[in-house]
């Protein structure tokens, strides 16, 4: 699953048939990205203690929910890019939400944003915001929106002058929870459907060239 390794050492992949270039980057997927990443969506494992801290007397105080829901953003936005030949990131991961996180692809009622759209939200205020500044623009990852209807809901606050403000909540276990049975169903359609797969093999070559 190292493309180093795999091909430019031993030119492994070039001997793959298509299923089997499908197939290894399926495991390559799982390696490197989907179960080092579920260890961050696991309140009680040792690896999301260690990255962030429970108590006051925790020190160095410390949270890498924000990092872990980007890299979780990010990971959209390069899966998207096997569905569609269109090179625009944004298409990529509109793309992927609108197919296999059918869930998330909804109305914001009360939208906190100029749009009501939840995967173009998604894609402009969480995944740029934090990409480019560290910053949710009206908006947070809270374990307590996981409950809530579709894993999100909108939070009235009170904003600056007694203004009424509102921000939206993602609940990054339920979202978690719906992109793995997304990437499953991902790999399902790019093996048995003719149309996903010749989308997904002129991608791989461009990016594991052999």
């Amino acid at each position: 699953m190292n493309f180093d390794y795999d091909q430019l050492r031993d030119g492994n992949i070039s001997k793959l048939s298509d299923d089997g270039r499908i197939e290894w980057f399926r495991q390559r997927t799982h390696y490197i990205f989907l179960e080092p990443i579920s260890r961050l969506f696991k309140g009680k494992s040792p690896a999301y203690r260690e990255l962030n801290s429970s108590k006051q007397t925790d020190l160095p105080a410390r949270s890498f929910v924000i990092a872990s829901f980007s890299v979780l953003l990010n990971g959209i936005e390069a899966l998207g890019s096997f569905l569609t030949p269109s090179g625009k990131n944004d298409v990529r991961f509109c793309t992927f939400i609108a197919k296999y996180l059918s869930s998330w692809d909804v109305t914001v009622q009360n939208s906190p944003y100029s749009t009501n759209d939840l995967k173009k939200i998604l894609w402009k205020h969480f995944r740029n915001g934090i990409a480019h500044g560290f910053c949710i623009e009206h908006g947070a990852i809270d374990n307590e929106a996981d409950t809530a209807r579709g894993g999100w809901r909108v939070v009235a606050d009170a904003g600056p002058s007694g203004t009424s403000q509102s921000h939206l909540e993602i609940g990054p276990n339920a979202f978690f929870r719906d992109f793995r049975g997304g990437v499953d169903r991902f790999f399902e359609d790019v093996k048995t459907d003719p149309h996903h797969r010749a989308n997904f093999l002129i991608r791989f070559r461009e990016i594991y060239p052999n």
